[in-house]
């Protein structure tokens, strides 16, 4: 075969190719995007941590964070990834005397400010199943912003 016998078909080939790359590398993926963030808002963006309007992470993923006015995570995931952001009530209630030394905020609004963000994976019908977990991005920045005086500078400003 003759590369001149090739030259007709060179151009429909070559156009197809085009079309087939801008199709599936740029219109699919951003119908995909658009689809998805519909149905799960922030989800497309990594589910962003909001600190004062600025993002300070991601609350699919735990926060290394080494300060002993907040919750850590990393010692005790429940995952075995090691960055889950969550862990069970005991590893948080374990932490609170460490919180409050170093914040000045008493223990027991800390126990309580624990009990209001204990949460559950369960569903409607299998709720006695799951375990109990403690969202600790979620638990530190509320704490950030009930105590202002507490957590200066802990927010991009």
């Amino acid at each position: 075969m003759k590369v001149q016998d090739l030259r007709p078909h060179l151009r429909p080939i070559l156009s197809l190719l085009a079309v087939l790359v801008v199709l599936l590398m740029a219109a699919y993926p951003a119908v995909l995007t658009g689809i998805d963030e519909s149905l799960n808002p922030g989800a497309a963006a990594g589910n962003p941590l909001m600190c004062d309007g600025h993002a300070v992470g991601s609350s699919l993923s735990g926060q290394n964070v080494s300060s002993p006015k907040l919750f850590h995570v990393r010692n005790a995931s429940t995952s075995a990834s090691g960055i889950d952001p969550d862990i069970t009530p005991a590893d948080a209630y374990s932490q609170v005397p460490t919180v409050a030394n170093a914040t000045g905020i008493p223990t027991s609004s800390l126990d309580y400010l624990l009990q209001q963000n204990i949460n559950t994976n369960a569903d409607a019908n299998l709720g006695f199943l799951a375990p109990e977990y403690v969202d600790v991005n979620a638990l530190n920045l509320e704490l950030i912003e009930l105590y202002p005086s507490v957590y200066v500078g802990f927010c991009p400003t």
